[in-house]
């Protein structure tokens, strides 16, 4: 699972963003956002496109996962990469959270199944200088970190404000690939680098297309259905081909109050009780499976999860 943080102060656009990403990149995602409140509206917004851009959306609120929410920040990543297991997982931290120290808590978790891409950071073409006067840590802190800055809300700036703007946060990042244009403008391959690069300067190999459709091994924890008739939609679904071309899958699944065994192969299930499990198992073994619909319905209990953190 790979990383990327978009970070960016209130207001500057990073959920417009992600959806960009999500839209131009078309890669397997997960979203984990960090509400500072109860009310999570940056991820009610990123719901109601969920047909456009298949996401799976977390949320912590009621604490900074840049500080006094670290702890349950890390844990939260851990059981994301271990349960849903996206090919990328996008962090936004809220607006007045320190890159910086969301960078250092995630480096403490690091390791051959999770990688850190180098940060994002989405700078107000408007109010980037009215922050850096009144908020100067916190808002250098978002440009010092980020190997890439967008300007957001500068379809209509002049080439000269856009240069200004470049100048300025290039003099407190020097290393970061800064984009003045809006980035509804940006190649395919200049979204895809976003997710190549590591923040450590290490370069990731995006897939890329097989010119051979080889088998692939798509397996789920924490299986669930909410009654044994959505779980034999599902599988109808399956074999007439909704989630990919899937030949083989079996799994053992709590369906209501049930435990069922089931087994699809050569285009047709079966299906039988079975004894209770410590949690629902399924494999699915294919050529295009579609991850992000399967993980929608099969982990029903878990996909889009609000996580509460109490105020310390």
């Amino acid at each position: 699972m790979k990383i990327l943080i978009v970070s960016g102060f209130l207001g500057a656009g990073k959920t417009t963003f992600i959806k960009a990403l999500a839209k131009h990149t078309k890669k397997d995602f997960a979203i984990l956002e960090n509400e500072y409140g109860a009310a999570g509206i940056d991820a009610d917004r990123l719901r109601a496109e969920e047909g456009q851009s298949p996401v799976n959306i977390w949320e912590m609120t009621e604490g900074c996962i840049c500080c006094s929410a670290k702890g349950d920040f890390s844990l939260s990543v851990l059981s994301i990469a271990n349960t849903i297991d996206p090919e990328y997982l996008v962090i936004e931290p809220t607006g007045v959270g320190m890159l910086g120290n969301v960078m250092e808590n995630l480096k403490q978790i690091e390791y051959e199944h999770i990688s850190i891409l180098a940060p994002v950071t989405i700078a107000d073409i408007y109010s980037y200088r009215r922050y850096l006067k009144e908020y100067p840590a916190l808002y250098e802190n978002q440009i010092k970190d980020a190997g890439t800055i967008f300007l957001s809300k500068s379809e209509q700036a002049s080439a000269e404000e856009k240069e200004e703007a470049r100048q300025v946060l290039a003099g407190i990042n020097p290393t970061a690939t800064i984009y003045t244009d809006h980035y509804s403008s940006l190649p395919e391959k200049d979204w895809l680098r976003l997710l190549e690069t590591g923040y450590d300067g290490r370069l990731y190999q995006v897939k890329a297309e097989e010119t051979e459709n080889l088998p692939d091994t798509f397996s789920i924890e924490n299986a669930y259905f909410s009654s044994p008739e959505s779980l034999l939609i599902f599988l109808e679904d399956l074999i007439r081909g909704q989630y990919g071309n899937i030949f083989r899958a079996k799994g053992q699944i709590l369906a209501g109050s049930q435990w069922f065994q089931f087994d699809v192969a050569d285009s047709r299930y079966g299906i039988t009780g079975c004894e209770p499990q410590k949690t629902g198992k399924a494999v699915f073994i294919g050529t295009e499976i579609h991850r992000q619909p399967i993980r929608r319905v099969v982990l029903s209990k878990m996909i889009q999860k609000k996580i509460v953190v109490k105020k310390r």
